[in-house]
């Protein structure tokens, strides 16, 4: 399966990614990046359904959620092609 993620993913990871370089070593952001993506594609398998998030707006929008480290992944699987939609931090999910 096909990982693809969304202007709006790739811009809030650039931004998590500066973020974590600025408090801590150059390219721990780029590490917390790639640990990130190896995780959702460990969720991107064939034949696999999962549930809508909790999240009534996320849920609305009919995507589903994982979660990595207090970050919520809200993607959508289309035609054999997981499509990360938005990543968020867990507490502005309240």
């Amino acid at each position: 399966m096909t990982v693809v993620y969304s202007e709006e993913a790739i811009a809030t990871l650039f931004e998590i990614s500066d973020f974590i370089d600025s408090v801590n070593t150059p390219g721990a952001g780029e590490r917390w990046v790639a640990k990130l993506a190896g995780r959702i594609e460990s969720y991107a398998l064939s034949n696999v359904t999962f549930a809508l998030c909790k999240h009534e707006y996320l849920a609305w929008l009919n995507l589903s959620c994982i979660n990595f480290n207090d970050w919520i992944v809200a993607f959508s699987i289309d035609d054999d092609v997981f499509v990360v939609y938005k990543v968020i931090r867990g507490n502005l999910l309240a």
